[in-house]
């Protein structure tokens, strides 16, 4: 792909050599400054029992502050990309694509489940996956982020399918003061931040509004038009506050309240297929929690949410044969309320406890979705728990449980059962047996996507039906895994092999009709030797997966000022159709299904970051990652990539204010393809300044 010969860029070789070269030069003056390494975390995102990584019944990778900030991300969905086995697609104006070992033909993200603080960000509006461009949370915020690695609906519910991205952001009593900050650079790139934080009686309030803009991507390929610039740019804002109350040494409350807007452009000049138009869309969520130490480790939590999530994108299209069709997607509203109870108690010191109830009621209005504006509703009770046991002082066993109803797929039940065992001191084998389920979305379950062709009544094109026979999704996981810290060399190595197996996967594939909800206005019904009553995209437990790999993840400091992070993951699917008599035209498409599937994660991909402290208090970091040949759609692909993104930044003092600046490239070595091969993103590059007083 050809470059713009005026484009800025910068050699990463160049930069590499520069900071290899300042390593030794800083090794010595930096002796006394540990400011990287520690032990290894303890995380809580697993089992929900506080547990040190070599104690966790899963493999997790754990985003720090340090590593946010080095990484130049404006977006959140960036940050995945430093994580073994997640691939995610270029930002602009779609929400983001991020999938774990693939399965990746939906528009959202539905089998990762995400948190902040607790709440999960699945919407029934957006398909019961993550609209990564609503995500209610400013980076700066953020204390860590905790992403485990592999199922784990034991503790987190039907959509933990393929792993657990848990955003945990800061008390308030640490984001005291201001804080302002800004990007400005090329692409149109102008986000600004400001914050405060401060007290309100005995309460540590912090308040947070951040705006960002862009052009999104600078390339799009159409047959007719050719290569052209897309109207592609977004605007989008978060306001957040939160207050933390101590009520006295045992009690304290939380309030969270968060809105989040975005206004995207969408289509092609001159298309009567994507015309040019506007995607406006908001998120608005309140969260309460109520945390009663009660001593000795055990402690209790109470957590209520409350969420608004809307959207509208109006449009008119040109049908096939000529006549205009009326579609608003994806257009409508939703509201969900969760209440969640979690005890967690130490029996003894080899035996401890976390276990909980959790009740959520949903309820969706889109007339794109459904062909109708009557409310959808859908409601889950689940009860889960975690057991750990300590047999001896090198065997742990953890034990979990959910079972969950679903008002519309009824009783699931997932167990699991992990083994750890320590080879001797910071050494240890981890075995885990798990099984998960997705239920699926109300979409899936009854949606009803109508074109309806402007001056009639009643005749229209059936472009999307559900079966309400669908069942949700079931993945039954095997993995070993090996955790070792090498402290003598200041290095740690996480790896785990893995085999998933989902019988029964839901894909949507072209479908015949049946007479009782025929097509008034498919081109295929009636036809002889077509379908008598037309066709439609619909969703059916259709696909027998198969996915085996492994991944490793190492972190090696050498040096106080020099930190270094490079992860691998090798990955085959397997996929074949459980039936293939149900597809139309399935000559063309059972390839298509089938490929996609089994393409939709990439071979190898590898992900490094090396974070370094030159002279002069300089922060420089350099993040790498290279992906094999995939598949995020079922009609086309992305090539091979290798990206290196960098970062250089000066911290200083203004008095007593403490501030900084930075310069930020991303995609520096050439251009990257989007969800697509005819989607191109470029370099973007940006100066930030921050100030906190």
């Amino acid at each position: 792909m050809k470059r713009n010969p005026c484009s800025f860029s910068f050699r990463p070789s160049a930069l590499a050599m520069a900071i290899a070269g300042a390593l030794l030069s800083t090794s010595s003056q930096a002796a006394d400054e540990d400011i990287f390494f520690s032990e290894l975390p303890v995380v809580a995102s697993v089992s929900r029992l506080p547990q040190p990584l070599s104690e966790a019944p899963g493999a997790v990778t754990v985003i720090d502050r340090d590593m946010i900030r080095a990484s130049g991300a404006r977006n959140f969905a960036d940050l995945l990309r430093l994580v073994p086995g997640f691939q995610v697609t270029p930002p602009n104006q779609e929400g983001a694509v991020v999938a774990y070992h693939g399965l990746s033909n939906e528009e959202y993200t539905p089998r990762v489940q995400v948190l902040i603080d607790g709440r999960s960000q699945y919407s029934p509006l957006f398909k019961s996956g993550v609209n990564w461009n609503l995500l209610p949370i400013v980076l700066e915020n953020i204390d860590r982020i905790e992403v485990m690695r592999g199922s784990n609906t034991v503790s987190y519910g039907s959509n933990a399918f393929l792993g657990v991205v848990n955003i945990i952001t800061l008390d308030s009593s640490q984001t005291q003061g201001w804080m302002v900050a800004a990007n400005h650079g090329n692409a149109s790139v102008r986000d600004e931040t400001i914050r405060w934080g401060g007290k309100a009686a005995n309460a540590d309030v912090r308040m947070t509004y951040r705006q960002m803009s862009d052009d999104g991507f600078r390339k799009m390929f159409d047959g007719s038009l050719g290569w052209f610039d897309p109207h592609d740019s977004r605007h989008n804002s978060v306001f957040d506050i939160r207050v933390d109350m101590p009520i006295n040494d045992r009690n304290e409350l939380r309030f969270s309240l968060s809105h989040a807007e975005e206004v995207s452009q969408f289509g092609r000049p001159k298309s009567t297929s994507d015309p040019l138009r506007d995607l406006s869309q908001n998120s608005t969520a309140l969260s309460a929690e109520w945390h009663r130490a009660l001593g000795d480790g055990d402690e209790v939590k109470l957590r209520f949410s409350h969420v608004l999530d809307w959207a509208s994108s109006a449009l008119t299209l040109l049908g096939s044969d000529k006549k205009f069709y009326t579609y608003n997607p994806p257009g409508g509203e939703s509201v969900t309320n969760e209440l969640e109870f979690q005890h967690v108690l130490a029996f003894s010191k080899e035996t401890r406890v976390a276990w909980g109830l959790t009740g959520k009621y949903s309820s969706l209005m889109s007339y794109a979705q459904f062909s109708t504006n009557d409310w959808k509703d859908r409601h889950s009770y689940r009860v889960f728990g975690n057991l750990e046991h300590r047999l001896s002082k090198d065997w742990l066993f953890n034990f979990g449980g959910s079972l969950e109803y679903d008002s519309v797929v009824e009783w699931m039940f997932d167990p699991r059962i992990s083994v750890s065992y320590h080879l001797f001191k910071d050494h240890t084998l981890r075995f885990i047996a798990s099984r998960a389920h997705r239920s699926p979305s109300l979409y899936e379950a009854y949606g009803d996507t109508r074109l309806i062709i402007s001056g009639t009544n009643n005749k229209f094109d059936r472009t999307f039906f559900a079966d309400p026979n669908l069942e949700p999704e079931r993945i039954d996981t095997l993995e070993i895994g090996y955790l070792g810290e090498l402290k003598a060399a200041r290095a740690s190595i996480d790896i785990r092999g893995f085999r998933e197996k989902s019988p029964n996967r839901i894909q949507t594939v072209p479908y015949a009709l049946p007479a009782s909800s025929p097509d008034s206005g498919d081109r295929y019904a009636g036809l002889i030797g077509g379908y008598p009553y037309g066709r439609a995209d619909t969703p059916l437990n259709l696909e027998n997966v198969s996915i085996q790999g492994y991944e490793y993840q190492l972190r090696w400091q050498p040096f106080d000022s020099t930190r270094l992070m490079y992860g691998h993951a090798y990955i085959r699917t397997y996929a074949n159709l459980t039936d293939e008599s149900v597809i139309a035209d399935a000559t063309n498409n059972i390839p298509k299904i089938s490929n996609q599937t089994s393409e939709s994660a990439p071979r190898n991909s590898q992900t490094a970051m090396i974070m370094q402290r030159l002279p002069f208090d300089i922060e420089a970091s350099v993040m790498y990652y290279k992906s094999g040949w995939m598949r995020w759609r079922r009609n086309s692909y992305t090539s091979p990539y290798e990206r290196v993104d960098w970062r250089l930044a000066w911290p200083f003092k203004i008095g007593s204010s403490k501030a900084e600046i930075a310069y930020v490239a991303q995609m520096s070595n050439h251009d990257m393809q989007g969800r697509r091969e005819t989607r191109i993103a470029n370099e973007m590059h940006w100066f930030s300044m921050r100030v906190d007083f």
